[in-house]
């Protein structure tokens, strides 16, 4: 693969890493590869109940629990979910959308069983103190800073190609208001084959300093 100079434009929530520190983990992030043959992935980790949060829709009921109880509504949100990642995050190429795109999201299935797991650890007593009552629970675990693991609860995949006819100039991913702040990383991993002589073979790659 030739090397190409790629510009990413974050539309919105473009930080600094000590934007990032400032705020603790309590973030999305999105990690942006581009592979050989042309083929581009995001993988995107964010908050599931910061989402629900977020988005707004007619009919939305007025807490996850509500959600989770009514079949219906659930199916609603995942529609919104589905929609938010493969519609309003954009992803295009010298303003040439990526090609044979694919977006895979949790089914409604297993996004009601991360739901009930969220519900259940909202529940759990704090390790000092005594038990608050349930929607402090829950308030206050909101403002506290948390490690990937506890914030980063949905994860979304997202592939395709870069068009044929793009010269590979500029990369623009926009991303949906509702994801808030994006911590976000390119890479452009190389590889190759090495054949081996008679003293074995060798790998040499200049580093920029």
């Amino acid at each position: 693969m030739k090397k190409t100079t790629l510009l990413l434009i974050l539309c919105c929530g473009l930080i600094s890493m000590t934007d990032a520190r400032a705020h603790g983990l309590n973030m999305t992030s999105a990690n942006i590869t581009l592979r050989q043959h042309n083929h581009l992935s995001l993988t995107l980790a964010t908050s599931l109940t910061e989402l629900f949060h977020q988005l707004e829709w007619q009919g939305k009921p007025p807490s996850i629990a509500h959600l989770v109880a009514d079949e219906a509504k659930l199916a609603e949100f995942h529609r919104q979910l589905v929609q938010v990642f493969a519609e309003q995050l954009t992803i295009s190429i010298d303003g040439q959308s990526l090609a044979s795109r694919q977006t895979r999201a949790p089914s409604q299935a297993q996004l009601k069983q991360r739901l009930e797991e969220e519900i259940a650890e909202a529940l759990l007593p704090p390790a000092h103190g005594h038990m608050p009552h349930n929607d402090t629970v829950h308030d206050d675990k909101a403002h506290e800073p948390q490690s990937h693991e506890e914030y980063q609860t949905l994860v979304i995949h997202i592939d395709g190609f870069m068009p044929r006819t793009a010269k590979a100039e500029m990369l623009d991913v926009h991303f949906p208001p509702a994801l808030g702040p994006v911590l976000t990383n390119y890479s452009e991993p190389r590889s190759q084959t090495l054949t081996p002589g008679a003293d074995g073979s060798s790998l040499q790659i200049g580093l920029k300093h």
